[in-house]
């Protein structure tokens, strides 16, 4: 028999990101859940059959912005992973999309197939394809299906500014959104054997003549709005389900 999933956590890189679902949910902030010394914060509601906890990635206290990128993120799921141990983990936030594979703002992608990183450019054999990544997405056909869902591989990089280059090997992976911190997260989730997937809320288009920072900030708002929305209805579709009823 397939164990019922009962413990899910989100990972969030942005406050703004992940605030209308605390609000909504009247998450509780943990302070005992992740190591003091972290920046990272945690908020946790039993919602259902499903004890759901939320990080966020925290603030720079240098610079008093958040602790967007790979490298933050991939501290958190270390942290999720060990310490809340999820049964499903969920990289939650926003991307950038494309018009011609039928992106429009707040179009919401969950992840398929497997994750990338279209940045690490590394032209020795072996090395160029371990840079690339391409660590397993959890099966979540059905889920997609019933949650009206666009599926695609979700693709990470450093940068929000548009890149010829990167754009490149988008393409070639046929990769449907560019966000910062999923790879990160995927690649620790496959270490730990941890189902894992993303959800990704479009906040500008890549194949538009726009400028990416400038659509991200515009559009932020409506995004989050969009990927708050889904989340809840994911929630709720989660609730008496195995990971293996996601497929």
């Amino acid at each position: 028999m397939t164990e019922q999933i009962k413990n899910v956590t989100l990972l969030m890189a942005m406050q703004q990101e992940a605030q209308p679902l605390i609000d909504s949910l009247q998450m509780l902030e943990s302070t005992s859940a992740i190591h003091p010394q972290l920046p990272m914060r945690c908020f946790q509601k039993k919602i259902g059959t499903l004890s759901l906890s939320l990080l966020v990635s925290g603030i720079d206290n240098r610079h008093q912005v958040d602790n967007i990128g790979s490298e933050a993120a991939t501290l958190m799921a270390y942290e999720a992973i060990t310490q809340l141990k999820p049964d499903l983990l969920i990289s939650a936030g926003t991307a950038g999309g494309f018009a011609k594979r039928g992106a429009q703002i707040g179009t919401i992608y969950v992840s398929e197939e497997h994750f990338i990183y279209h940045d690490r450019h590394v032209s020795l054999p072996g090395f160029e394809q371990s840079a690339i990544g391409k660590y397993p997405a959890a099966k979540v056909s059905r889920l997609a299906k019933n949650l009206h869902l666009k599926t695609g591989v979700i693709s990470t990089g450093s940068s929000l500014e548009k890149s010829d280059k990167d754009v490149l090997i988008i393409d070639k992976h046929d990769a449907v959104a560019k966000e910062m911190e999923a790879a990160g997260i995927a690649w620790v989730a496959m270490l730990f054997n941890v189902p894992m997937m993303a959800l990704k809320s479009i906040t500008n288009l890549l194949d538009e003549d726009n400028k990416s920072e400038a659509e991200f900030v515009k559009n932020l708002e409506t995004a989050s709005q969009s990927l708050h929305d889904k989340v809840l209805e994911l929630v709720d579709y989660l609730q008496n389900k195995s990971v293996v009823d996601l497929a």
